[in-house]
């Protein structure tokens, strides 16, 4: 009897082990598709959304296909063989192929991106969406209990996909590249699938289910509404993840690593919610089941008002603000330094602003997560109307629960947050949750009579009404009082653009990060060194528009017949048009604003141009390497005219220098920009004393005094380029090492054999 009891046992564990990293390798490579995917088609809001909801809805088909194939086939082991190894295959080459598909299809229309981006991601996450309900199948054929099984099996599988999350990014991607984790996530998917065909070798297990107390209650089943139940819940789920990342994002400037560590915490406490589950349901046997579904979904609300009200008035009016503060002043996240010894506050500054990345989902995440994580074991034991169809039954749980992650994801995406913000669309949000406290007929064995249910939800309603944020509050205490400053506040669904306006100054920030100010007079000296080696100036490309200094710049050339600007973010534009100076700049007829991905306008553009500026974000943003990268700088040089001019604001990074001057030939370079030409630059002094005439005296002299910080490098190019720029690496499309920055500093502060 004892054997029998440790062969089960040996087969769970090595189950379990496949699981976790099953799911470790699925978001690895989630992570890097999802990046590679918006070199080709774009990382605007529109894009991502597309990526992200292809991504879903395949692994919803597959959830559903799953669940049928569980029930059907005879050899769930060999099956399930067969399913792993075919995701690594596609993994294995899945580079080659999205290559091949990016170069023929880069910069297509909305519709035919959404179309290729569906033929790249339908089939492994098709693949991926049929594990879930098989191994079901096969665990609880073994454990025999399927709310145990259930419970365990996302717990496990929800806390690999978390881990692989931040290994790809913190460590694979970071040192290695975004082809390191595909081909890391393939070597894993490889692995898995040797492990699965050895299952085979354990004696055979009867697939015949126990009746578990759970099973036998059929009044506590709700059937096929718990399927409605579980679109509801998905939709409000993946619309919380999506404000929380806004605000989150804003706080720690954009981040390269933000989704991970958001996606780890509310991984994590998914998993955590779905194994305290389990255990809760064990002590408390009685228990109405439908009530406690609905009892969690009332506590999701409440938790969520609860944590914007208390974050939003202790930063307000308590000493708990400098958390906000130190994070906000901070463009980088996180902080990958040495502490600094100079003294304690210094030195647990420098550790906060280390782990502040993750410390805010866990402000505002971690709790509402296990609450939610919690419900999708309950809810799936409260779908299971046959005992002998588990399988099915986690599989269609799981697809209407994607349905409602992709429906959700569009409409917040695209509607709620667009037209009614962050702070409605969580007061949304919280009372569809709040009413559900109407169906908790039971609570703690006593029922709960209809006027104490409506009493709670009326009390809730007035504290909303009183104290919850209204539109733009939050983002408002995240940047900060500023009380002698006008703001200026738009949101959308690009996200959140505050403009601060005193007098002639003004400071722009989008989505937390700062985009210029005015007056600005460093952009004023590009555009006079610009000038001055440029030999025509008729048709100009603006990369990005800031505060619209550069394009305010140019258009004091008389010669300057056509400015295209092109621009990622309708909110900046929006905002920004509320002030004259710019909306008149945008009025001028000779400026065309074009709303897209910069890189998908070169890609559709046939076009040259005798001066292109690049004025875009830092280079450890998120997704900055789609135009630092080496691939890219060739795509702007095939829109240079032979002896036109290239400018790009580098903030004197090296590699960021590196990698251009390993495109374009002939560079000049300054303190924190370049000029560049396919052919050597020539003096052209005319233009320049032309566009200088142009300005005020305060104007001048400003540009004077930063011509004079700028020699030092402009007159020693090769022994800048020589000593400087040698020991860095080149940004590849697939090697982003500017962005994910961890591993080059790294190796800075790594100590020296």
């Amino acid at each position: 009897m004892s054997i029998a009891k440790k062969i089960p046992i040996k087969l769970t564990s090595l189950l379990s082990f496949i699981f976790f990293f099953s799911g470790f390798a699925a978001l690895m490579y989630q992570v890097a598709w999802q990046r590679l995917l918006t070199v080709y088609y774009g990382v605007g809001s529109i894009s991502i959304t597309l990526i992200v909801s292809v991504y879903m809805f395949g692994l919803g088909l597959g959830a559903l296909f799953g669940g049928f194939l569980a029930e059907r086939s005879k050899n769930k082991i060999i099956l399930y063989f067969i399913v792993e190894l075919l995701i690594g295959c596609f993994g294995l080459i899945s580079l080659p192929f999205l290559d091949f598909l990016g170069k023929y299809t880069a910069g297509s229309s909305y519709v035919l991106s959404f179309f290729y981006m569906f033929i790249f991601l339908s089939i492994p996450t098709f693949l991926m969406g049929i594990t879930l309900p098989l191994l079901t199948k096969i665990f609880n054929s073994v454990v025999r209990n399927f709310l145990d099984t259930v419970s365990f099996l996302y717990f496990i599988n929800t806390i690999g996909a978390a881990a692989g999350a931040v290994f790809a990014s913190y460590v694979v991607i970071s040192f290695w590249g975004l082809d390191s984790a595909v081909f890391c996530a393939v070597a894993i998917n490889f692995i898995l699938a040797l492990l699965i065909i050895s299952a085979e070798f354990f004696p055979a297990v009867q697939e015949k289910t126990s009746t578990s107390v759970q099973q036998e209650e059929n009044e506590a089943l709700l059937g096929r509404t718990a399927y409605l139940l579980v679109f509801i819940t998905g939709f409000l789920a993946i619309g919380y993840e999506i404000v929380w990342f806004r605000i989150i994002d804003v706080l720690v400037k954009s981040s390269p690593y933000a989704f991970s560590s958001v996606l780890f915490v509310y991984l994590s406490g998914i998993a955590l919610g779905s194994f305290g589950m389990n255990n809760y349901l064990k002590k408390n046997k009685s228990i109405d089941k439908k009530s406690l579904f609905f009892l969690l979904q009332f506590l999701i609300g409440f938790t969520v008002i609860g944590i914007i009200i208390g974050y939003y008035y202790l930063t307000k009016f308590t000493p708990l603000k400098i958390f906000t503060r130190t994070s906000f002043a901070m463009n980088i996240h996180p902080l990958f330094m040495l502490p600094s010894t100079d003294s304690l506050t210094a030195f647990f500054r420098d550790i906060y602003l280390l782990t502040d990345v993750f410390l805010w989902p866990f402000v505002f995440v971690f709790i509402p997560t296990i609450l939610m994580g919690a419900t999708f074991p309950l809810i799936s034991l409260l779908a299971l109307t046959r005992k002998d169809k588990e399988g099915k039954t986690i599989g269609t749980v799981y697809f209407y629960n994607i349905t409602g992650n992709v429906l959700g994801g569009i409409i917040t995406g695209f509607l709620l947050l667009q037209y009614f913000g962050t702070e409605i669309t969580l007061v949304g949000f919280s009372l569809i949750g709040i009413l559900f406290i109407f169906f908790v007929k039971r609570l703690g064995g006593k029922e709960l009579h209809l006027y104490k249910r409506i009493a709670v939800v009326l009390a809730l309603m007035i504290v909303l009404v009183l104290f919850f944020p209204e539109k733009g509050q939050l983002y408002g205490i995240i940047h900060g009082p500023r009380i002698k400053y006008e703001k200026y506040f738009q949101e959308g669904r690009d996200g959140i653009v505050m403009t601060l306006k005193h007098d002639d100054e003004m400071m722009n920030f989008i989505n937390g990060q700062s985009h210029g100010g005015r007056p600005d007079y460093q952009n004023y000296h590009w555009v006079n060194e610009a000038a001055k080696y440029a030999p025509r100036f008729e048709k100009v490309l603006i990369l990005g528009y800031g505060a619209g200094n550069v394009t305010e710049a140019v258009l004091k050339m008389e010669a300057v017949k056509k400015v295209t600007v092109v621009e990622l973010n309708k909110e900046l534009i929006r905002n920004l048009k509320k002030m004259s100076v710019v909306k008149d700049m945008l009025s001028d007829d000779r400026v065309n604003l074009i709303i897209d991905d910069c890189r998908r306008f070169l890609l559709m553009s046939d076009d040259k141009f005798d001066l292109v500026f690049l004025d875009l974000v830092r280079p450890e943003s998120g997704y900055s390497n789609n135009v630092y990268s080496l691939e890219f700088f060739n795509l702007v040089k095939e829109h240079l005219r032979e002896d036109s001019i290239f400018v790009a604001y580098t903030h004197a990074n090296p590699i960021l220098n590196k990698t251009l001057i390993s495109s374009i030939n002939y560079v000049k370079v300054y303190n924190r920009f370049l000029l560049a030409s396919n052919t050597p630059l020539k003096l052209h002094e005319d233009q320049r004393v032309y566009f200088f005439d142009k300005l005020s005296p305060i104007e001048k002299e400003a540009v004077l005094q930063m011509a004079l910080l700028d020699l030092k490098y402009a007159d020693n190019d090769s022994e800048y380029l020589k000593k400087q720029l040698t020991p860095y690496p080149v940004n590849h499309d697939w090697k982003p090492v500017a962005e994910y920055y961890i591993g080059e500093r790294f190796k800075t502060y790594a100590p020296q054999n």
